[in-house]
């Protein structure tokens, strides 16, 4: 059983709270998500809110030498890291356990008064340019910035969410536009405290983590802004019922289908996505992957539907990785998925399924091991977005409702005139006659 004590609250400033208090914790830590991320960057600064993310670490009022946050984390045991997702902005740290309030009294500081120093905007633009450089020969970062360049150019989904010195300095100086007063009107936008959840983690009392965390959070300001929403999906009809074949840099070759689908966050006590995801990504007999390994064309298969990764739409995706042998079947296994979902139509959705799916997943929450500090408060900090604090601990894992109607209805939207097709092989570099941007 999980002996730790949590607390949920809502402070003054709107920003709620969830505190874990583990007298047998072997590392505190803390996580804080904005709900906003690179989707709302300003059209003519791309990847700002990737670089603001950067340049937080950069000293604040209270400590404002560049590197004492870090230094405090890395001297007292501890790591600290952060993300910038589409619709999320993740920080987050791990320090041992004598240190929480140290750590916590500089983390808060990123919120409340950031300096943006001159001299630190330019060097760390050559950071966030060295980052995206790094990146540049990995496939899942091309294939993922591909899928964007391929949307709707006028979705927020389209834009460049990296950012490089061309969007962060070149375009931006091009247009006369001051990028460090962008980091900051965008700071003063949207890192409000109503749109944050926060998650502390530490062997202290709930009453002594109360007294750390309520003082120094509960300065943050409160904008009342309203974190935005996506209600169109970036692959209208006019982008769907297409093909691309992409050379990756590895020698990897695989297909993807890509449904868009609607989001699925309010729904989290039926799941509908999860009976989807558990047919279609069957590894036993019958299953759609038993049929292509017995045709040798591939050997692993993956369903999935994007839930919480987009505030307002959704995708469904089915990959498989393809043998050589594949290569000239592309269209016999794209029509036996369908075969496969048609069938799942015929059948409909199967009460008995759902209540094996929902049996298996509390005895995964049941006995589910302990999970590491950072881990596991970045994991609920982000959850707290999307479900109440009573829920939060189980919403992700547990199925309380069988909705057929929703099951359904998710199943139509799997059909060949909405889907998207990505095949992936070095062989393709003959036709391949465009260049991803970015």
């Amino acid at each position: 059983g999980d002996k730790r004590e949590y607390k949920g609250l809502v402070l003054r400033n709107g920003l709620k709270v969830l505190l874990i208090s583990d007298v047998e914790a072997d590392k505190s830590a803390a996580a804080l998500d904005v709900a906003v991320g690179s989707m709302s960057d300003p059209r003519e600064v791309q990847g700002l809110a990737h670089f603001l993310e950067h340049m937080l670490f950069l000293g604040t009022g209270k400590y404002p030498v560049e590197n004492d946050y870090h230094k405090y984390i890395a001297s007292n045991g501890g790591s600290c890291n952060a993300y910038t997702a589409e619709t999320h902005t993740n920080y987050h740290f791990d320090i041992s356990t004598d240190f929480l309030a140290g750590a916590l009294d500089r983390f808060a500081q990123f919120f409340i008064e950031p300096l943006f120093t001159e001299s630190a905007t330019e060097r760390e633009m050559n950071a966030v340019h060295s980052e995206y450089e790094k990146n540049i020969p990995m496939d899942s970062r091309r294939l993922s910035h591909l899928q964007r360049s391929l949307s709707d150019p006028t979705h927020d989904y389209n834009k460049f969410s990296t950012g490089n010195m061309e969007t962060l300095k070149e375009i931006p100086y091009a247009k006369g536009i001051d990028v460090r007063q962008e980091l900051l009107s965008f700071h003063e936008r949207w890192y409000s405290a109503n749109i944050m959840s926060l998650v502390v983690l530490g062997k202290e009392s709930i009453e002594e983590l109360e007294a750390l965390v309520i003082p120094l959070f509960s300065r943050i300001k409160n904008n009342s802004v309203i974190a935005p929403k996506w209600t169109t999906n970036p692959f209208p009809d006019l982008f769907l019922q297409k093909q691309c074949y992409v050379v990756p840099n590895m020698d990897t070759r695989s297909l993807t289908i890509t449904f868009p689908m609607p989001d699925m966050v309010n729904h989290y006590k039926s799941k509908p996505h999860r009976m989807l995801t558990h047919l279609i990504g069957h590894e036993g007999p019958g299953s759609l992957l038993s049929e292509l390994k017995g045709r040798n064309w591939c050997t692993s298969l993956s369903a999935g539907h994007s839930v919480g990764s987009y505030r307002g739409f959704a995708f469904f995706n089915i990959g498989v990785d393809l043998t050589e042998q594949a290569m000239d079947s592309i269209d016999d296994i794209i029509s036996l998925v369908f075969q496969y979902i048609n069938l799942l139509k015929r059948e409909g959705p199967k009460q008995w399924i759902f209540d094996e799916l929902k049996q298996i997943r509390e005895i995964r929450f049941r006995f589910k091991e302990k999970e590491r500090p950072m881990g596991y408060v970045i994991d609920l900090s982000h959850d707290l977005h999307d479900f109440p604090f009573d829920e939060c601990l189980s919403a992700g894992y547990l199925l309380d409702e069988f909705r057929p109607d929703l099951i359904t209805d998710l199943l139509n939207h799997l059909t060949p005139d909405r889907m998207r097709v990505t095949v992936v092989s070095k062989q393709f570099t003959t036709i391949a006659d465009q260049t991803e941007k970015w």
